[in-house]
């Protein structure tokens, strides 16, 4: 049963997000079945669809399919065509010929593969929804597969091969699925690292990848099934838009015409990076500023722009990091972010930010984090602290995100569009 909705647009692709059970709908084109590369039926929402569609159909269907794959694997590897040297031990012993034998081990290796096939995370294909059909008029399943341990960029393969599957057979076997309305479960789900917001910019990228790669001339709903409120929350939130955040390659030291410039800073190594460009560019007195404020035990300091006013730059805004009272790195990034925006709105009543992202780590955090946490939390920490802010019904002309890394920039353009 639907209990909470809401809806996001990529191009020609509607994403519906919904709390609810992915076999109860109806009136679709197919429905996405997570599997294993064994193809069979696994715990949570694939149990569930297996019991739905019929579960001793659907595992039939499912053995022919791996039957008609072993098959074609058989003749792909010249199996088919090699005549059964010996399969006997007491045969075996008789062999003069020693080719022969290695021959004969390299067949029963084959032989072997071939007993238990796997598909990988690149297969993809449709069958019956056999009872869904009957009872909620759901025509397909389109089963994927999952990877057995956690690996980011097989998961946005397989989310991906969802869509990419009906290119594949456009032009591999000149048939159109033409799928007008498709529901998908959250993938990985039961990973111990499963976290909501990050894996819904997954799917995000995935579907924005799917519209600019295949330029989609027909109207594609995906409603993306949550099966709790924490996962409803998390995909909503990553899926919704701030038109006025803008990422940008320009360097913090060379912006211009914004009222508030972010300094964050390391107590520890106050002229590392970012923060050592920012105070060589504005001048002594903010180093003495910052100085002041360090030795008082402050943690936020509000100064002047002093020689950055030609950039037409009112205020600094320096944190003086780590931060220390919070445990948890998204709860430090949490109270970063909201501090910086309360300040600006409430104290300065200002409408425009830049913040140097890349340098953020270095100032807040103790230790030294690695990229990857970089690309999936920092920006995402910052979008949830501009949403809450909006829920008061306040809001800043533009926040520019001074980036110099492409791939990073790349992903704040995709998460924030």
């Amino acid at each position: 049963m639907q209990l909470s909705t809401s809806l996001s647009k990529i191009g020609n692709i509607s994403v519906n997000i919904q709390q609810g059970n992915i076999t109860e709908y109806e009136n679709l084109d197919a429905i996405i079945l997570p599997t294993n590369p064994l193809l069979l039926r696994e715990p949570g929402v694939s149990g569930e669809i297996f019991k739905k569609c019929g579960q001793e159909k659907l595992e039939k269907a499912l053995k022919k399919l791996k039957e008609k794959e072993k098959a074609k694997r058989r003749q792909a590897s010249g199996l088919d065509e090699q005549p059964v040297l010996f399969n006997k031990v007491k045969e075996k012993q008789l062999i003069l010929d020693f080719s022969q034998f290695l021959v004969m081990k390299q067949q029963e290796e084959k032989e072997e593969e071939m007993t238990d096939i796997r598909f990988d995370v690149s297969y993809v294909d449709h069958i019956k929804s056999y009872n869904l059909q009957n009872e909620q008029q759901v025509k397909n399943l389109l089963f994927v597969i999952e990877p057995e341990k956690f690996n980011e960029y097989l998961m946005i393969q397989s989310i991906k091969n969802m869509y990419f599957y009906k290119l594949h057979f456009r032009v591999i076997k000149s048939y159109q699925l033409n799928y007008k309305k498709v529901a998908i479960p959250i993938l990985c789900q039961f990973f111990d690292n499963f976290e909501p917001k990050v894996w819904a910019f997954q799917y995000k990228k995935a579907f924005i990848d799917v519209q600019e790669q295949l330029k989609l001339d027909y109207q594609l709903e995906i409603i993306v099934v949550c099966h709790n409120e924490d996962i409803l929350y998390g995909f909503q939130k990553t899926f919704q838009s701030s038109e006025y955040v803008k990422a940008t390659n320009i360097y913090i030291t060379d912006v211009q015409d914004v009222e508030v410039l972010v300094n964050p800073v390391n107590q520890n190594n106050p002229y590392f990076g970012a923060s050592g460009k920012i105070i060589e560019k504005a001048g002594h007195a903010l180093e003495q500023d910052i100085r002041e404020q360090i030795t008082k035990g402050n943690r936020w300091v509000l100064s002047k722009s002093f020689k950055l006013q030609e950039q037409k730059i009112k205020y600094i805004l320096t944190f003086i990091g780590p931060v220390q009272q919070r445990k948890t790195r998204a709860e430090k990034l949490q109270y970063f972010f909201q501090k910086i925006l309360q300040i600006c709105n409430e104290q300065l009543k200002v409408e425009s930010i830049c913040i140097p992202l890349l340098a953020i780590p270095q100032a807040i955090f103790e230790q030294k984090e690695n990229q990857n946490f970089l690309l999936n939390r920092i920006a995402l920490s910052l979008k949830d602290a501009i949403l809450e802010f909006e829920k008061e019904k306040k809001k800043h002309k533009y926040i520019w995100i001074s980036i110099q890394d492409d791939q990073l920039r790349e992903f704040c353009v995709q998460l924030f569009q």
